[in-house]
């Protein structure tokens, strides 16, 4: 039966019902009819990709680490140097038993070392020891069974795998990716990785006498350390 007291609460809920429906438009309705901004909220242009770089983070000497990310990790304390011009260089030449791998590769069926002074202009997978002697340079992966070993000044503008340990002289520089299934070696001026290109350095043991830098995640998988004093050097050790 349709009372005036009926009526009533119809109304009221009705009432009550389209406030809760009208209150999250209030904001917008009031922004409406009294801006308090001036004008067009600004838009930034140039919005920073991911891959930009960052404040660097600093591991001093003696640091231990796991995993760390940043563009650029400086690893131990002192300043980082300019890579100089490389020689003029002579066109690598692979040995008879190497064998084409991929579309621009060798496969090397035993040990490899390339001397100083060479530029090699494609991708190597060695089925032993790899050792490259700078300077030199290298374009293209790198994948050695055994172990690899980069010397003084050597650049590689792609990554370095190996099933072994992987050292790295002091002033040498890789573009790409870095894994090792056992311990990694940076010797002072290594840099892996660039601003505009972060990568991932990874192996079991990670061993650094800065200083040295990592452009995006470097990941040790038991332990990473940050020599205590990099001004005594291990001695010098022969290339082989």
């Amino acid at each position: 039966m349709n009372t005036p007291e009926t009526w009533l609460w119809a109304s009221a809920l009705l009432g009550l019902s389209v406030l809760l429906l009208a209150l999250p438009f209030w904001p917008a309705w009031s922004e409406w009819r009294r801006p308090r901004d001036r004008g067009a909220l600004p838009i930034a242009e140039h919005p920073r990709p991911l891959g930009d770089q960052q404040l660097p983070l600093l591991l001093a000497n003696g640091a231990s680490f796991e995993t760390v990310q940043s563009n650029p990790i400086v690893l131990g304390e002192g300043a980082l140097g300019t890579a100089p011009a490389l020689p003029a260089l002579q066109r690598w030449q692979p040995p008879p038993s190497a064998r084409p791998w991929g579309r621009n590769g060798w496969h090397i069926p035993h040990d490899l070392h390339i001397p100083a002074g060479h530029h090699v202009p494609c991708s190597l997978v060695v089925r032993g020891r790899c050792v490259l002697q700078g300077p030199g340079w290298l374009e293209g992966d790198i994948k050695a069974r055994d172990g690899l070993r980069l010397g003084s000044g050597y650049r590689v503008q792609g990554s370095l795998f190996s099933e072994g340990d992987i050292r790295l002289d002091s002033g040498s520089r890789v573009s790409g990716v870095v894994v090792a299934e056992g311990r990694l070696q940076l010797a002072p001026q290594v840099v892996i990785g660039t601003p505009q290109q972060p990568v991932s350095v990874c192996a079991d043991r990670i061993d650094v006498r800065g200083p040295a830098q990592v452009h995006g995640t470097l990941q040790a998988r038991v332990r990473g350390q940050v020599a205590a004093s990099p001004l005594s050097p291990p001695p010098a050790e022969k290339l082989t």
